[in-house]
């Protein structure tokens, strides 16, 4: 039996409706009302176990609304206390397009000459062009590294609003194409230099142009589809988007000539290559097998390019199968790599110079982070940010009073008193159950007891925060509101520097600092099995008592149950005496009638 649930099913008035009592048909008497009567005062025992247990309930979530709070300084003061967050450091950079920075609490202010001599890189390692070098003299029909080139493909060229077209054909060498499409410009008015080099085709005229597909495949075979015309100087420039020789992501190994699976090796991890495999599924393959690489293959190129993923002069090695190897241009003679290098900085502080290499492009030196991203020079000023400290310590001012101030209301509030509880909401139930209470009292002086705390001979007053509101009523003392005066917080920082005022608080080395303390109390109040838990937690006082109750309810409720069944099993009985009295007089008044 859930005992946790036994107060949600007593009712005021103790009655049960699992089965029907009919009574008094004889008598003529209420039955059901006067056991329903009986009943009401026989369960006023249970009536005050249930009151009790919503009352120990409600208590329960009293102190789990204290542990929330508490629990949420416990987060904040935790945060406040890192030196990072309470002592804010700021580094610019001179030249932003050479290097960013940040400065970590430990950094010393001031200004760092950085030279940036090299960039880390990734390591490359290429493989030689995949597919093959298409000369001037070679045929229309034999460009087929891509495309199957269509015979006898018509290509409209336009200037202006005038067209002209010319045929392709398979026979046509690339010469000959070059010739037929400087006479069409030349028919459109235009002077057009056409040139065929490094596998790609590049038309500039002194006039804008468009080149297209009347039919036939002719500018994808020469990559014109998805190139765009370029305007240099007085002249526009069509050219081939990639080397029209190279293999689509499409070519298989078989049609390169590899008939069975064979195995590749980079840096270590072998993969499995089948013949069916496309250059676009090798280079799956190596990305979900291989960590510590990225590969790619480039489409203008033709060539597979693994790259380190991680910068500075990292290794990458290929090894298989040569045939493999050979068909990839993976091998020796064909692949180049390429070791990545070193970020070299060299840091002038104080007169000091300093030369730092790095595999990364973020490095660190005495608590300034340097983030590069060109060769050049720069001049980081690092700087403490006063201002912001004094905010930092304001917003703890006013964290300590929000909490002190939730604690102190919990202590004085008074209980509702104008509503029924069916007319209270959930907080107005909770209202005035902790008013005197001890043990929030406890917690409420020791809270306050940290306003006197000395940390390292300093105290709160040294650094302008002061107890109570001065200048108003001794209450706001007694509620532990502590205030900021910030011009003495200033003074203190120029005085003694903004260590000192994260060594007050955040210190956890040979003292503890007030944050430090502040967090371990809080923490011990809202842990598992804390202070608060042995209270009000799941295993705390309050939940065994509500479960000693929730028995004795359960015992009542079996009497009560019992107690029911007797009186209606009496008034059962006087029915039926009552019965049997009304037939014997029924039966003597007839026999006195018949004897007249």
């Amino acid at each position: 039996m859930d005992l946790s649930s036994i107060a949600n099913n007593i009712n005021y008035r103790y009655q049960r409706s699992s089965r029907l009592q009919v009574g008094g048909a004889v008598s003529g008497l209420d039955t059901q009302s006067i056991i329903e009567k009986l009943m009401e005062l026989e369960a006023a025992p249970l009536q005050r176990l249930n009151d009790k247990y919503t009352q120990y309930a409600n208590l329960q979530k009293a102190y789990q609304k204290v542990s929330s709070k508490i629990r949420e300084f416990y987060n904040y003061i935790s945060d406040f206390s890192l030196q990072a967050n309470l002592i804010p450091k700021t580094a610019t950079s001179s030249a932003t397009n050479v290097l960013n920075a940040s400065a970590a609490p430990s950094a010393l202010d001031g200004a760092y000459s950085v030279d940036v001599v090299s960039l880390a890189t990734n390591s490359l390692f290429k493989s030689g062009k995949l597919g093959r070098e298409i000369q001037p003299t070679d045929t229309f029909a034999s460009i087929d590294t891509r495309y199957a080139p269509v015979d006898n493909s018509v290509v409209k060229i336009k200037v202006g609003s005038q067209e002209q077209q010319i045929t392709v054909s398979h026979s046509d060498t690339i010469n000959d194409i070059i010739g037929k499409l400087e006479q069409a410009f030349t028919d459109l008015g235009a002077i057009a230099n056409i040139v065929f080099q490094d596998g790609k085709l590049k038309i500039e005229s002194n006039k804008a142009f468009q080149i297209s597909n009347a039919s036939g495949n002719f500018t994808f075979v020469f990559r014109l589809n998805d190139a765009s015309l370029k305007q240099a100087g007085t002249n526009f420039v069509l050219e081939s988007s990639g080397d029209i020789g190279v293999y689509s992501t499409f070519k298989t190994l078989s049609s390169l000539g590899v008939t069975s699976d064979a195995t590749i090796k980079i840096n270590g991890k072998e993969i499995t290559l089948k013949p069916s495999d496309t250059l676009q599924t090798i280079i799956q393959k190596i990305n979900n097998t291989i960590t510590d690489v990225y590969a790619t293959y480039d489409d203008k190129s033709g060539q597979i390019v693994l790259t380190s993923k991680t910068t500075g002069d990292n290794l990458i090695s290929v090894e298989g199968d040569s045939g493999l190897l050979g068909v990839l241009k993976l091998d020796d003679t064909n692949s180049t790599f390429t070791l990545g290098q070193l970020a070299n900085v060299k840091v002038t502080f104080n007169g000091y110079i300093e030369e730092i290499t790095s595999k990364s492009n973020s490095l660190t030196y005495n608590g300034v982070t340097l983030n590069l991203s060109a060769i050049g020079s720069a001049i980081v000023t690092v700087g403490t940010d006063k201002d912001k400290i004094v905010e930092r310590v304001k917003d703890f001012v006013n964290k300590w009073n929000e909490l002190t101030d939730f604690l102190y209301t919990k202590l004085t509030e008074k209980k509702v008193t104008n509503k029924s509880p069916d007319q209270m909401n959930e907080d107005e139930k909770l209202q005035g159950l902790l008013k005197d209470d001890s043990f929030l009292r406890r917690i409420f002086d020791k809270f306050r007891s940290f306003l006197t705390t000395t940390i390292d001979g300093k105290k709160l007053a040294d650094l302008g925060i002061e107890s109570g509101d001065v200048g108003k009523s001794f209450e706001n003392t007694m509620k532990g509101r502590i205030t900021l005066n910030e011009d003495k917080l200033k003074k203190f920082i120029d005085e003694n520097g903004p260590d000192a005022v994260w060594k007050f608080f955040g210190n956890n080395d040979t003292y503890k600092g007030l944050g430090i303390q502040l967090k371990e109390y809080s923490f011990n109040l809202t842990k598992f099995n804390g202070e608060i838990d042995t209270v009000a937690g799941v295993s705390g006082r309050l939940e065994r008592e509500k479960r000693i109750l929730s028995k004795r309810m359960v015992t009542m409720m079996e009497y009560l149950e019992k107690k029911e069944q007797q009186l209606w099993a009496k008034y059962s009985s006087l029915e039926s005496a009552l019965s049997k009295l009304q037939a014997q007089g029924a039966f003597m008044a007839q026999a006195f009638t018949q004897r007249k």
